[in-house]
């Protein structure tokens, strides 16, 4: 996958997100076993693929200043925890899987489901919870109990 010199078969979507400081928030995100892609980190950003089956998704976290590069001029950058920006998704095979990366979210500093679905998203067909990492931006994790066989 990756490694400090190269990296293989790398991702095919980017998801880029501000932090307040990077340091705690690679550090987050080490602890959730997301793949620190060094090769394509510095001291203003920190690059990862995301977990199991969203490998070929990276997220990009930056210091503020380089994350405004990548936007228009003359706009903010959203304070998570004040506004939505956006809403992050990923799959883990099953419900089991769920609780125990919301356990490993909340144990790395984050704060597990600051929204909880009706019945916990089993109406639509799926067990979903979330955690908010420590910029304020929310993550889920769901499983489609009952809609793919096997979850």
């Amino acid at each position: 996958m990756s490694s400090e010199t190269s990296v293989t078969n790398p991702p095919t979507f980017f998801v880029n997100l501000p932090t307040i400081n990077l340091e705690k928030a690679t550090a987050f995100f080490v602890a959730l076993n997301f793949d620190h892609i060094k090769l394509w980190s510095d001291d203003k950003s920190s690059a990862f693929r995301l977990p199991g089956a969203s490998s070929q998704v990276s997220l990009m976290i930056h210091i503020h200043e380089r994350f405004k590069t990548f936007n228009r001029p003359d706009t903010s950058v959203v304070d998570a925890f004040k506004s939505t920006e956006a809403l992050f998704s990923f799959m883990a095979k099953d419900k089991a899987s769920v609780d125990a990366f919301i356990e490993q979210a909340v144990n790395a500093g984050g704060k597990a489901d600051p929204y909880v679905l009706k019945n916990y998203g089993q109406d639509m067909g799926m067990y979903n919870r979330s955690f908010e990492d420590l910029d304020g931006h929310i993550w889920e994790v769901c499983s489609m109990v009952g809609l793919c066989p096997g979850a």
